[in-house]
């Protein structure tokens, strides 16, 4: 098997996270190694954060 497509599910919260990655599922992707969170400073403090997942669906190549 082999990575056929990539993307990032994120959310403001790991309710909201937990939910996207959920709707991706059935689509076919899974979760791809831990969680991570990021800031977003304005003028030095943090104003918010996201949570993100990377998300990958598996295919299969003409050799598998």
């Amino acid at each position: 098997m082999k990575v056929e497509e990539y993307r990032t599910a994120h959310g403001s919260s790991i309710k909201e996270l937990d939910e996207n990655v959920n709707r991706m599922i059935p689509e076919g992707f899974q979760p791809f190694g831990s969680p991570y969170l990021s800031d977003n400073e304005v003028e030095g403090k943090v104003e918010t954060f996201a949570v993100w997942q990377a998300m990958v669906r598996y295919g299969y190549s003409e050799s598998s």
